[in-house]
């Protein structure tokens, strides 16, 4: 509590206040995640989901600076908090996506998958054939995909606009761009979800979407965010 109070008092007397107030609030928000992840949890097994079956322990904080110093790129403390929460989960090349996503057949991916990933994806020519119009650098760490195309990046390109702000790839047609403001905000979202019941599970077990109900949820988390627009107009 000190800090935060220090730190807002910064804010108040120095011209860099952009980035301090940023530091403030990660100060103050710090835990969020993991709180958000363990209550999502509960949702699934209180409904009888595979997923709550198949999650990895947490990572350590040697195998997540393994990870940084292979990519090049430094984790901000909400990717962090992440992966000292749950490192992902395990497949076992047997059970269907629509059992293990934390939404429908999307994986909260381990370190060494979103490695492999993040070194298939070739940059430069993602950017020529989306002719990308706006800021975008490379330092992106995938965290969240289908196992079709579609993935979920944090961007980590430190000091620019979009740093922490979740970007998307995807192969629905879709134009990519940045659909949240943060991973806290990512994981709020999934959470109003499963609160609200827009989770559910078929007949089979497998885990299913109200999607309308889904992107208005999302337009309430990040209302700057031009695609989730469509879902409340």
């Amino acid at each position: 509590m000190k800090r935060l109070l220090l730190l807002l008092v910064l804010i108040s007397c120095n011209p860099k206040q952009p980035v301090i107030k940023e530091q403030a609030i990660a100060e103050n928000t710090l835990g969020k995640i993991r709180e958000d992840i363990a209550r999502i949890i509960e949702y699934q097994k209180a409904m009888g989901y595979h997923m709550p079956n198949i999650v990895q322990p947490p990572a350590t904080e040697s195998k997540i600076t393994e990870t940084e110093e292979k990519l090049g790129m430094k984790f901000n403390p909400e990717l962090r908090e992440l992966y000292l929460t749950i490192n992902g989960i395990h497949l076992d090349g047997e059970t269907p996506s629509g059992k293990t996503g934390i939404i429908p057949i999307h994986d909260l991916m381990d370190l060494d998958w979103s490695v492999n990933y993040y070194r298939d994806m070739n940059w430069k020519e993602y950017k020529e054939m989306y002719q990308i119009n706006y800021q975008l650098g490379e330092k992106l760490f995938p965290f969240f995909n289908d196992g079709a195309g579609n993935c979920y990046w944090v961007d980590l390109n430190e000091g620019t606009e979009n740093y922490g702000r979740i970007y998307w790839t995807n192969t629905f047609g879709e134009e990519p761009g940045y659909l949240f403001n943060s991973l806290n905000d990512f994981f709020d979202a999934i959470l109003i979800g499963y609160e609200s019941k827009v989770f559910s599970l078929d007949d089979e077990g497998y885990l299913d979407c109200d999607y309308k109900k889904w992107g208005q949820i999302c337009h309430e988390i990040a209302p700057s965010v031009e695609y989730w627009k469509m879902y409340v107009n």
